[in-house]
């Protein structure tokens, strides 16, 4: 719960609901004690400052018990448990409260007599029904404002990371050399130029297709994997070597999509490779781990492309929303390894 609602509650809160227990106090008493020549406007100052006082630490033990028990049992464990628990502790908050005030010996006047002592109890537990109900409303309002929130940062993350992916797949030099090289197949294999083409085709509808998802399962992204990975490895011949373990036992899990694209492209982006000393990237499941590892050898290019870091930073971004989880990232003399947590479809 936002700490600024108690601001509120303590401005608004304590004089209005003060207000009205004295006027409900005084409605519901059988005697009309303020008629009497003695009962002047000093005892009824007193009574509402006692109304106010009581109204103060309703208010103020439904805040300490929101607040002691959001971190022991929270609402998204048992949303009807907890609301019980809390107001019964509140209700005996309030009897030993009362308990207590109600051993200072008043003036006979002011009417405090074992009715009123009951009525006052009772009209404690309707308003700690009433201020639990309202922690609980308000706590699930922030919730939801916090998830609408995180939705469309998603979105606009998810956006980017397609306009990012996109806008490789249409830089000039992928589009002529991917060209040139269809041209060539054509000629010389044209079987392998059709098997081209389609995977250059499946590689944007895709994109096109889950532009919008913000969790895509692992086979699909693997399968569009395989796809682009085609296009370098026609292009490079054994300057790229690439190895996917089996990926079935992990049929039920997913990922933000083009995640393991982003992270294959900074890996050709910033390598230099050939046939005798070929780019080996291995994407895997390590046992019994709910990630997906993509691995690669490193033999940096001696002039560093400019780098924003932008594709790591938006997977990054994306997995604390979703999860909270991160990426691991190892960057070691020789090889760059990127464990990725594996979403569960069914969560």
């Amino acid at each position: 719960m936002h700490k600024h609602s108690y601001r509120l509650y303590r401005l608004y809160g304590y004089p209005g609901f003060g207000l009205v227990l004295y006027l409900i106090l005084t409605l519901i008493h059988p005697d009309d004690t303020t008629l009497d020549s003695y009962y002047g406007l000093g005892d009824i100052m007193l009574q509402l400052l006692f109304s106010v006082a009581y109204a103060a630490a309703l208010f103020e033990t439904g805040i300490l018990l929101t607040t002691m028990l959001n971190k022991w049992y929270p609402w998204e464990s048992r949303i009807i448990s907890r609301f019980g628990i809390q107001l019964s502790l509140h209700i005996i908050i309030i009897y030993i409260l009362l308990s207590l005030f109600f051993k200072v010996k008043f003036p006979a006047y002011f009417g405090y007599d074992a009715l009123m002592i009951r009525q006052t109890f009772i009209i404690g537990i309707i308003f700690s029904l009433l201020i639990t109900a309202v922690f609980a409303a308000e706590y699930f309002f922030y919730r939801w404002n916090d998830a609408q929130l995180k939705s469309m940062e998603m979105e606009q993350l998810t956006t980017q990371a397609q306009l990012e992916a996109l806008k490789l797949q249409l830089d000039p030099h992928f589009l002529f050399n991917n060209l040139s090289i269809v041209t060539a197949l054509i000629e010389d294999q044209p079987s392998t130029a059709v098997s081209y083409i389609a995977k250059l085709s499946s590689i944007y509808r895709y994109m096109l297709t889950n532009r919008t998802q913000n969790v895509i399962a692992l086979t699909e992204e693997l399968e569009f994997i395989k796809a682009y990975l085609y296009l370098y490895q026609i292009r490079y011949g054994d300057g790229i070597n690439v190895r996917i373990e089996d990926a079935r036992k992990a049929a039920l899990f997913g990922l933000p999509p083009l995640t393991l694209q982003l992270l294959i492209e900074n890996a050709i982006k910033h390598n230099v490779f050939s046939t005798d000393s070929p780019l080996n990237i291995h994407i895997y499941i390590p046992g019994g781990s709910k990630t997906i590892v993509v691995e690669n050898n490193k033999t940096p290019k001696p002039i560093p492309e400019p780098s924003t870091n932008m594709g790591l930073k938006n997977i990054t971004e994306r997995y604390r929303l979703i999860n909270g989880q991160e990426p691991v990232i190892t960057n070691e003399a020789h090889f760059f390894r990127v464990e990725i947590p594996l979403i569960d479809f069914k969560n």
